[in-house]
């Protein structure tokens, strides 16, 4: 994930008010200030009027609910806290290319991916929680983290307090949600990032036609073992060399067919790229 910071500077309620404005004895204030959204339920008429701030509160015969607004900028200011301040997902993900560099074959780095992405999910796939923060299912009714998230917060009145009224910091956050958070934030980054090699490497390999170095030299000995290749058509011959030289089939089955015609009837390109072929191999061997 990328944090948009546009999401920081657009927040309305951080430090808007001062600690005794909140109290609920002004409650027409925090209502006038978006504080509190009044309710259209009524409390069967009675005055129950709240004495502590909370995200819910009473006050005569009407219920007040907190601005959804103010929880959804705390969660934004956590989701800053988690993708900038608290993790280093670059380090974990040098890491992972850095085992990439030691091994040679395709085929290896997409084990050790593999390998790599399966332990990673390993640690989460028990946890409800991460299926919410992956996107891969719901739980207990919430759709997305953020949803999640901010039930939590509904809970957690000092910080809410604290947060319309002076400046947070990282510690101020909820440990719970934070530790939690941050624990997703970097399993996922490298499990994307895994996914992402995994693929890279899977469509450079389609791409390009090549296979590992070991089966390439094992098809080379096998075609040189072979009696009667000049017999075997160019069709063949495309399908079999394709595979070590990472070549399209079908060119190779065009330079073989033209092979068959008379030296005469060959094209320059081919002619000169027989003599180059014929040169390397005496000028290595002697």
């Amino acid at each position: 994930m990328n944090f948009d910071y546009q999401e920081i500077e657009k927040r309305k309620f951080v430090k808007k008010f001062k600690l005794e404005e909140l109290g609920l004895s002004n409650i027409k204030n925090l209502v006038l200030h978006n504080v509190f959204i009044e309710d259209e339920i009524l409390i069967d008429n009675l005055k129950t009027d709240s004495i502590e701030f909370d995200t819910m509160i009473t006050s005569g015969a009407k219920e007040y609910h907190i601005n959804q607004d103010i929880l959804k900028e705390i969660y934004t200011s956590i989701r800053f806290f988690v993708e900038v301040v608290a993790t280093d997902t670059q380090f974990d993900l040098n890491r992972i290319l850095t085992n990439l560099e030691g091994r040679i074959e395709s085929v290896e780095k997409i084990k050790y991916l593999e390998k790599k992405h399966k332990d990673l999910y390993s640690q989460v796939k028990n946890e409800p929680e991460y299926l919410v923060y992956a996107e891969i299912k719901e739980f207990n009714g919430f759709e997305n983290w953020e949803e999640l998230v901010i039930e939590s917060l509904n809970g957690e009145v000092a910080f809410i307090q604290k947060y319309l009224t002076s400046d947070i910091e990282m510690s101020d956050v909820p440990k719970e949600i934070l530790s939690i958070w941050v624990k997703y934030y970097t399993i996922k980054a490298q499990i994307d990032f895994c996914k992402e090699q995994i693929n890279k490497l899977k469509n450079t390999k389609q791409k390009s036609g090549f296979v590992d170095t070991s089966l390439q030299i094992f098809l080379l000995e096998e075609i040189i073992n072979i009696k009667d290749w000049s017999s075997i058509s160019a069709t063949k011959k495309g399908e079999i060399l394709s595979h070590l030289l990472g070549k399209n089939k079908d060119n190779i089955k065009k330079i073989y067919l033209e092979l068959d015609k008379k030296i005469s009837e060959n094209s320059e390109k081919l002619l000169s790229d027989r003599k180059q072929a014929d040169e390397f191999i005496k000028k290595l061997l002697g």
